[in-house]
């Protein structure tokens, strides 16, 4: 299974979140604090997020052959500043969405324990959602840097594979022409395409 390291590293990461918002969660939020402890709260997670992404982009890249390129986080930066086509949004963006939301939510419900969870499994999903994003960006990267032309979509095949998926299992694509996975968490695959073989 290819996205089997990522969900080693983000088993350890959604426990930290878990963590983090527990610790939090134990806190005051009245009108004074609210604010700043979210603020703080949003500036742990996202530490661990990245760390996690960091992780995984070095080894998905590293696990390809890839010419002379060297990894580059540089990149992972970037892809986290742009609004992914699957997700309609950027990370970057919703870390400071999802805090503002946590915080009104907070102030209109007198620090409701029940918004903290909510905003914890908000959370935790989208760090799912972008994992699977950064470990194909680098399985990408490094196949272009490779030379690589085609890739060939794979699908899972299980009873939560959606239509298109399973339309797409098995196309070859150009590596510059692979269109947007059509959810979010979408866990199909590409393989390095030669001729009549995958490798």
């Amino acid at each position: 299974m290819i996205y089997k390291y990522m969900d080693r590293v983000l088993k350890i990461a959604v426990k930290r979140i878990y963590q983090t918002f527990q610790k939090y969660r134990r806190l005051a939020f009245d009108e004074l604090s609210v604010l700043s402890n979210t603020r703080r709260l949003y500036e742990e997670l996202d530490i661990i997020n990245r760390e996690a992404y960091r992780d995984i982009a070095r080894y998905y890249f590293e696990s390809e052959p890839h010419g002379d390129g060297m990894w580059m986080y540089l990149w992972l930066e970037e892809q986290l500043r742009t609004p992914s086509p699957t997700i309609k949004y950027a990370y970057n963006t919703e870390v400071t969405r999802k805090r503002d939301r946590l915080s009104e939510a907070l102030l209109a419900t007198g620090g409701s324990k029940q918004e903290f969870d909510k905003a914890m499994r908000y959370w935790s999903q989208m760090t799912g959602w972008f994992g699977i994003e950064v470990v194909d960006e680098a399985l990408r990267r490094a196949r272009e840097i490779d030379g690589v032309t085609h890739v060939k979509w794979v699908s899972q095949h299980d009873d939560r594979v959606c239509d298109t998926c399973e339309d797409y299992n098995g196309t070859v694509f150009p590596i510059d022409e692979v269109p947007p996975k059509p959810h979010p968490g979408c866990r199909c695959y590409l393989v390095r395409y030669n001729g009549d073989q995958s490798e």
